[in-house]
C-alpha cells in the first residue's frame, strides 16, 4: 500500500512538470518553482518514511488468533513447567557428561615457584655447632603438564550408566510435563468454549423474553392478558439479562487464566476460534486403552528408568570392594631459577584394594538395595493407578457421550415446550405462568447440553492423557 502510495505520487509529480505546463511554467521564475518541488519530494519521503511504522504499528496490534492446536503448541512453547522441564533435562544431560569425565583422561598444566627457609635447630631438635640457624631461602621452580586416568575401577562405569538412564527418566519427566500441559491448555480451552457456548444461549434467551414480554404487552392492550402476566415477562427479561451478564464475565476469567497458561505477555491481544467445534463429538480411536497406557505413559517409563538406574547403583556401591588400579605421571621442567631449569619428569601406578571402611561400603551397598526396592515399589503402584485412571476415563466417556444425546434431546423438548406454551397463551387459554415454567425448562436444558458437552470434551482429553497420548491427538487432529 505504501509503495502504491509513493507511485502515485511520483506519477503525480512528473505529470505537473509534463509539456502540457510548460507554457505556465515558462512564466513562473524558478526561484517560485524550486520551493515547489522540493515540498512535493518532502511530502513524497515523508509519506514513505512515516507510513511504514504507521504499517508496522497496525500489524503489531492486529490480534492473534489461536485455535486449540495453535494454543496447545504455543503452550508447549511458553508455558512456564514446560521451560522448568527443559532445564531439568539439560541439567541431566550436564550430569552424563560429568559421570563420563570420570572415565576419560585428565590433565592439567601446573606451574609453581617457592621460596622456602627452615630453621635447623627446628627441623634436627638440636642446635649443631657451626652451623647456621637458619638454613635457605631456597627457591623451586616447577613448570609442566600432568595427567591420570582410571585403568580399572568399575564403580565408575557402574555410575556411568546410571547417569545414563537418569538422563532418559528427565526426558520422560519432561514429556510427562508436556503432556499435562497441554491437558491443562485442553481443558482452560474447553472451558472458554463453554462460556462462549453460555454466552450464545443466553443471548437467545434474552431475545425470547424480549419477544414474549412484547407479545403480553400486546395481549395486553387487546385484553387478552393481565397486567400480572406483562410483570411476569419483564422480570423474565430482566433475570436472562442478568445471566447473560455472568455468562460474559465466565469469557473473560476464563480468558485471563487461559493467557497464564500460554504465558503470554498483557498488550498481546488475541481471539481464540473454535467455537463452532464445541458442540462436536468426536471419538477417541484407542483399540486397547489399558496396554497403552502401561506402554506409553512418560510416569511409568520414567521410573522404569529410575528403577534400572538404582540397579547400576547397587552394582557401583557394590563395586567398590572391588581392587581400582589407576596411572598417574606428568613431565616438567625444574629447577631453582630460570636460567637453570632441567626436564624431569614421573610416573606411578596406583592399585587400591578396601581391607576396612568400618562399616561404609556395607552400608552404601544396603542402602542402594533399599532404592532399588523403592523405585520398584513406586513402578507397580504407579502402573496400578494408571489402569485405574484409564478405566475410569473409559466409563466417564461412555457415561458423557449419554449425557449428550440425552442433553440435545431434552433442549429440543424445552424448544417445542416453550412454543406450545406460547401458542396457548396467545390464544387466552391460559396466562404466561407456563411460558415462564417453559423458559425455566429452556434455561436448564440449554445449561444441562452445554455441561454435557463440556463433561464429554474433557472426559475425552482425560483419557488420552490416561492412555499417554494426549500430544500426539490434539497436535494432529
Amino acid at each position: 500500500m505504501i509503495i502504491q502510495n509513493a507511485v502515485l505520487l511520483t506519477g503525480w509529480l512528473v505529470s505537473q512538470v509534463g509539456p502540457r505546463h510548460a507554457y505556465v511554467s515558462s512564466r513562473i521564475s524558478s526561484a517560485v518553482r524550486a520551493p515547489s518541488a522540493v515540498t512535493l519530494c518532502a511530502l513524497l519521503l515523508g509519506s514513505i518514511m512515516l507510513g511504514s511504522p504507521l504499517f508496522a504499528q497496525a500489524a503489531s496490534t492486529a490480534p492473534l488468533q489461536l485455535t486449540l492446536k495453535d494454543s496447545i503448541a504455543l503452550a508447549l512453547k511458553q508455558n512456564i513447567d514446560v521451560q522448568v522441564a527443559n532445564i531439568s533435562l539439560a541439567a541431566s544431560q550436564q550430569g552424563r557428561k560429568i559421570a563420563r569425565s570420570a572415565l576419560l583422561p585428565q590433565a592439567s598444566l601446573r606451574a609453581t615457584d617457592e621460596v622456602e627457609r627452615y630453621n635447623l635447630q627446628g627441623l634436627i631438635g638440636v642446635p649443631i655447632a657451626g652451623l647456621s640457624k637458619n638454613i635457605g631461602p631456597f627457591q623451586s621452580i616447577v613448570i609442566g603438564p600432568r595427567f591420570s586416568t582410571p585403568v580399572f575401577d568399575l564403580s565408575l562405569l557402574q555410575k556411568y550408566q546410571a547417569s545414563g538412564h537418569r538422563l532418559e527418566a528427565s526426558r520422560e519427566d519432561e514429556k510427562s510435563t508436556r503432556e499435562e500441559t497441554v491437558l491443562l491448555t485442553t481443558a482452560q480451552y474447553l472451558s472458554l468454549l463453554r462460556a462462549e457456548a453460555s454466552v450464545k444461549a443466553a443471548e437467545s434467551r434474552v431475545q425470547l423474553a424480549e419477544s414474549l414480554a412484547k407479545q403480553a404487552h400486546d395481549l395486553l392492550s387487546s385484553g387478552v392478558a393481565t397486567n400480572i402476566d406483562v410483570s411476569r415477562a419483564e422480570v423474565r427479561v430482566f433475570t436472562e439479562k442478568q445471566t447473560l451478564i455472568d455468562a460474559q464475565s465466565e469469557i473473560e476469567s476464563n480468558t485471563v487464566a487461559l493467557r497464564r497458561i500460554l504465558n503470554m505477555p498483557a498488550s498481546q491481544q488475541v481471539e481464540f476460534l473454535d467455537s463452532h467445534t464445541f458442540s462436536e463429538t468426536p471419538l477417541l480411536d484407542l483399540p486397547d486403552p489399558v496396554s497403552t497406557a502401561l506402554s506409553q505413559r512418560p510416569e511409568l517409563l520414567a521410573l522404569s528408568q529410575r528403577q534400572e538406574a538404582a540397579k547400576d547403583e547397587r552394582k557401583a556401591a557394590a563395586a567398590e570392594s572391588l581392587p581400582k588400579l589407576a596411572f598417574t605421571g606428568g613431565w616438567n621442567e625444574q629447577g631453582r631459577t630460570l636460567q637453570s631449569i632441567y626436564p624431569g619428569y614421573d610416573y606411578q601406578a596406583s592399585f587400591n584394594v578396601p581391607i576396612f571402611t568400618g562399616g561404609r561400603l556395607s552400608a552404601e551397598r544396603k542402602t542402594a538395595l533399599l532404592a532399588e526396592q523403592r523405585v520398584h515399589q513406586q513402578l507397580l503402584d504407579a502402573r496400578n493407578r494408571v489402569e485405574e485412571q484409564v478405566r475410569d476415563g473409559i466409563v466417564e466417556l461412555r457415561a458423557s457421550r449419554s449425557d449428550v444425546d440425552l442433553g440435545q434431546q431434552r433442549l429440543t423438548l424445552a424448544n417445542q415446550e416453550v412454543e406450545l406454551a406460547r401458542g396457548r397463551f396467545a390464544a387466552g387459554v391460559t396466562d404466561n405462568i407456563e411460558v415462564t415454567t417453559a423458559q425455566d425448562e429452556l434455561a436448564h436444558a440449554n445449561d444441562a447440553e452445554i455441561e454435557a458437552l463440556y463433561r464429554y470434551n474433557v472426559a475425552r482429553a482425560n483419557l488420552a492423557r490416561a492412555a499417554g497420548v494426549i500430544e500426539r491427538v490434539y497436535l494432529q487432529q
